[in-house]
């Protein structure tokens, strides 16, 4: 198959790995047969854009990152609280020097081997 299905196997193959997936569990929730997912993982099938995006949903990437075949090095998923996510949504109203303010009292709270 063509260039463009190997590389986006491999990147579900990788986000899949980082997941800590198997092959059959995301094929199952992603709604596809083994059989399927093991294509599309070797670049013997490329999947319609609606497979393409419940395999990302389970994966918890973007669309876009399947697609993202840039030379830099495979970035890790990092997982996010809710905490953190509600946190940066709430320091994201203030203004930019109590931002600062903010981080500099966050990363003294951070430190490990404090309080």
């Amino acid at each position: 198959m063509s260039d463009l299905a190997k590389q986006l196997g491999k990147r579900i193959y990788l986000f899949r790995k980082q997941s800590k997936l198997t092959q059959a569990a995301l094929a199952e929730r992603a709604k596809i047969s083994n059989e399927f997912m093991s294509g599309i993982e070797r670049g013997a099938r490329l999947p319609s854009l609606s497979t393409l995006e419940r395999i990302a949903e389970v994966l918890g990437v973007g669309l876009k990152d399947l697609f993202n075949f840039d030379r830099a090095a495979f970035r890790q998923i990092q997982t996010v609280s809710r905490e953190s996510l509600e946190l940066g949504s709430l320091i994201d109203r203030v203004p930019r020097e109590q931002r600062r303010r903010i981080a500099k009292v966050v990363k003294t709270l951070a430190q490990p081997g404090e309080g």
